[in-house]
């Protein structure tokens, strides 16, 4: 369609071109990149950051749940192995 403009209305073609570039850029600008491969990868990656949020019911939570957010919580900010966050495992 805008190919299409520059035949019958330079003006409104060029302009929409413009506007397509510079949508691009704004875009290209502002824009985030996933470094995740599935759907289960982002679907992990909000409810270990917004697990209250990502709840039907925001003001329950469910006790295994949160014991495996937490440690994929710690395991990844912290860089620790997630076979020594355990419940008695203690910060020294």
């Amino acid at each position: 369609m805008l190919f299409l403009d520059f035949f019958f209305n330079w003006q409104i073609g060029l302009s929409g071109l413009v506007f397509s570039i510079a949508g691009f850029w704004f875009a290209n600008k502002i824009g985030n990149e996933l470094d995740l491969q599935t759907v289960g990868q982002v679907a992990e990656k909000m409810t270990r950051e917004n697990y209250l949020k990502s709840r039907r019911n925001p003001k329950t939570f469910n006790k295994n749940e949160i014991e495996k957010v937490l440690t994929d919580w710690f395991s990844n900010d912290l860089d620790l192995d997630k076979s020594k966050l355990t419940r008695e495992a203690k910060f020294v």
